[in-house]
């Protein structure tokens, strides 16, 4: 184990490849940071939940074609019905999900954490941020501290950048990342 650094100077912190370590209390393993108080403490802004992708006629009629093979190949190996119920169903389960309208969020990050609509995230779930970069729209990605929860993407207006990043500078460290496979088969399903 490395053993654990003194916070940088600027708000700016980039996390290495190491995860957090629990501390003894139970908290992790990071300076609590309070704010300096000469920069923004609250940023609240608009946005999209996801990014609606079009699926025309084509996407559908693949959907369809990829549940019938999975049915037919689970009837040719169990010659179980029940089986091709279930496939059935998760296909039409996937095509209403994926025909769902984004909605529009209000975002607030404060001395906290995040407030994403009516739910309150405090920073304590969150181990890092990153930048990410979907297409021409740029969302902050928080990494959770539990193993199998999922990271939490949120877009922003690129002229808001700037504000988001100082006040999550003062709270979570930055973490440089790149898109990971699940990150691009949901692009290329256009999910």
């Amino acid at each position: 184990m490395q053993p654990a650094s003194t916070p940088p100077e600027s708000p700016w912190q980039y996390k290495s490849a190491t995860p957090a370590v629990p501390a003894a209390a139970g908290g992790l393993d990071r300076p609590q940071r309070k704010p300096a108080g000469n920069g923004p403490q609250e940023v609240t802004w608009s946005a999209s939940e996801f990014i609606d992708h079009y699926k025309g006629v084509g996407w559908y009629a693949a959907l369809i074609a990829i549940v019938v093979v999975f049915d037919f190949l689970a009837y040719f190996f169990t010659r179980d019905v029940v089986s091709i119920i279930a496939i059935t169903a998760m296909g039409v389960i996937f095509g209403v999900v994926a025909k769902r309208k984004p909605r529009t969020l209000d975002y607030t990050l404060n001395t906290s954490g995040l407030l994403l609509g009516p739910v309150f995230h405090p920073y304590e779930e969150f181990r890092s941020f990153a930048l990410m970069q979907d297409g021409n729209f740029p969302s902050v990605m928080f990494l959770p501290v539990k193993r199998f929860m999922p990271p939490l993407s949120v877009y922003y207006d690129p002229q808001d950048e700037h504000r988001i990043i100082e006040v999550l500078g003062l709270h979570l460290p930055m973490e440089v990342r790149q898109r990971d496979a699940a990150d691009n088969l949901n692009r290329r399903i256009r999910l």
